[in-house]
């Protein structure tokens, strides 16, 4: 058993599976969090593209002992909820619940995720419920803005690709195809357990076990594990229907260790992570040119960006886009030693503030297990912030704002935009 330097989150290892535990005493809450990892990225072939995501969908429509509408039932009875979602590097499943219901929810997860049913019938519906959910996707300029640009920082790549898949190829997945893919799933180096609450940690493992003894130790199918190419660039596409612009930006991010990911959390901050941060403050506050700007660092299995989206009038792109590139261009030679320190305390504070519920703690541990394989606490990541210093954080805006990484993309209303 490990201790975490944070008191009462601990971790073991269970028939393979990591176990993170939370101990949060003043809360009546309990959330757990099961973690699969395996992602939208991880599907190799074409016909695949989209299944882990129904998966997700398909172990909430029942299983051998309980149809949709009991799990909903019984999770809803005690005032709890179930919840889910893909990314491009894995799968999460979460359930949280009063305290002293926690049984339950690690019932109904694992009941969910080892005897799914896979209904034919039940296929076939939620083929239809994920294809209405492709098109209202694509009808929304701003969820298809952010698919379209992730398809030009990563053209040729899984990373590129819808997480929903496309229509057609939802179209052909079939009972067999899904349970393949929970197979590869539910393997002891592709799971993390998180949990965290107003729980017991003997009570927790005892509850856990049957998930993690079913879960096989066989090899699983092949992970799309290696780094994928970032391709800077420039585009514009035309989408009629809009009247404004929606404008996005992004440089690749070097390597991903946790310090590294703490001075770009701070170089962020000064760039456009908040409302007192030089995007906000010179594109909204003193030029008035857009409602909404902010930078935010997105960060995958083995790369990530540094993404940045505004949204105004056509008239205005080009000055909006300009602000965008001169403020990142220029943060090396005009950084102050105030701007870090004052970015430092709004990354500790919201550090602090973002571990108030059983929700983000169960969620903090899952996560962070499947980044660095090993238990990481708010107590590390905070020294680590503390330790920090201007230069650090003034070399890698040096390193990250190259025009020559820099992607862009114009999205919308593009009359009148020249092509400089």
């Amino acid at each position: 058993m490990e201790k975490g330097a944070k008191e009462g989150m601990t971790i073991q290892n269970i028939c393979g599976i990591p176990v993170i535990i939370s101990e949060i005493p003043y809360t009546r809450a309990a959330t757990v969090s099961i973690w699969i990892n395996r992602g939208a990225r991880d599907e190799i072939f074409p016909e695949e593209h989209g299944l882990t995501h129904f998966l997700e969908h398909m172990v909430f429509k029942g299983s051998k002992t309980r149809t949709a509408t009991d799990i909903s039932r019984e999770i809803e009875r005690v005032g709890g909820d179930l919840d889910a979602f893909t990314s491009r590097d894995h799968l999460c499943f979460i359930a949280r619940v009063p305290a002293e219901k926690l049984e339950l929810g690690v019932e109904l997860l694992t009941d969910m995720l080892t005897r799914p049913s896979f209904r034919p019938e039940d296929v076939k519906l939620e083929k239809s419920v994920v294809q209405e959910e492709i098109r209202m996707m694509r009808d929304d300029p701003d969820d298809s803005g952010d698919e379209l640009f992730m398809s030009c920082i990563y053209p040729k790549e899984a990373l590129g690709r819808s997480i929903l898949g496309t229509e057609s190829t939802v179209d052909n997945f079939t009972p067999i195809m899904l349970r393949e893919m929970l197979g590869h799933c539910i393997g002891q180096k592709e799971l993390v357990v998180s949990v965290a609450g107003r729980v017991d940690e003997k009570a927790v493992l005892d509850l856990v076990e049957p998930l993690t003894v079913s879960a096989t130790n066989e090899s699983v199918s092949p992970r799309n594990d290696g780094t994928q190419p970032f391709f800077p660039g420039s585009k514009k596409v035309e989408r009629e229907g809009m009247t404004a612009t929606n404008l996005y930006m992004a440089w690749p991010l070097p390597i991903l260790e946790l310090r590294v990911q703490q001075v770009i959390s701070i170089l962020n901050n000064v760039y456009g992570g908040g409302m007192s941060s030089r995007l906000f403050q010179k594109v909204r506050e003193d030029s008035g040119l857009a409602y909404m700007v902010f930078s935010s660092p997105t960060f995958f299995r083995n790369e990530g960006h540094l993404y940045v989206s505004a949204t105004t009038a056509p008239e205005n792109a080009r000055k909006v886009l300009k602000i965008m590139m001169d403020e990142g261009a220029g943060l090396r030679d005009t950084l102050t030693a105030d701007e870090v320190e004052d970015a430092r305390n709004q990354l500790i504070g919201r550090l602090e503030l973002s571990l108030e519920t059983s929700t983000s703690q169960a969620m903090w541990g899952g996560h962070n297990m499947l980044r660095y394989n090993r238990l990481i606490t708010l107590r590390e990541v905070l020294d680590i912030v503390r330790d920090i210093s201007y230069h650090e954080v003034q070399e890698l805006s040096a390193e990250i704002f190259a025009e020559e990484k820099l992607t862009t993309l114009m999205y919308g209303n593009l009359n009148g935009i020249s092509d400089r």
